[in-house]
């Protein structure tokens, strides 16, 4: 398994990533935001994920019964705080462009995609051991 260290360097240097390549695609193509857009999102959803890898490796490291219940609470966690963020950004922020609807949808999918990555990877590992 890959150290707590290790997991969240890689969470860094793939919100880096993805923060570049949203830079890059404001740039080309002409979708009306600016890079002081993906700010608050580009902070948000690592924080929810890491809140998220927390949970996940404290589960892990519980005894095998109680494994199963913290990754559930883990993907729960990550969709309560979502959602959460999604009601401030959309609701009290007024952020409800498509432009803004669409930014908040690809990163959440891209982020859930990064944590359902890690998560069955690390759980696989462990299985094989």
């Amino acid at each position: 398994m890959k150290s707590p260290v290790r997991i969240f360097i890689h969470l860094l240097l793939f919100s880096l990533l993805l923060f570049a390549l949203s830079a890059v695609a404001i740039y080309v193509l002409p979708a009306g935001l600016t890079v002081r857009d993906l700010l608050l999102p580009g902070i948000v959803f690592p924080v929810i994920i890491a809140l998220s890898f927390i949970v996940f490796i404290v589960g892990i490291t519980r005894e095998a019964e109680r494994q199963p219940v913290f990754t559930m609470v883990t993907i729960g966690l990550k969709f309560v705080l979502s959602s959460i963020f999604a009601l401030t950004y959309f609701i009290i922020l007024k952020r409800t462009g498509p432009e803004y609807i669409v930014l908040f949808f690809l990163l959440y999918l891209a982020f859930t995609v990064y944590l359902l990555k890690v998560m069955l990877k690390v759980l696989k590992v462990r299985s094989l051991k």
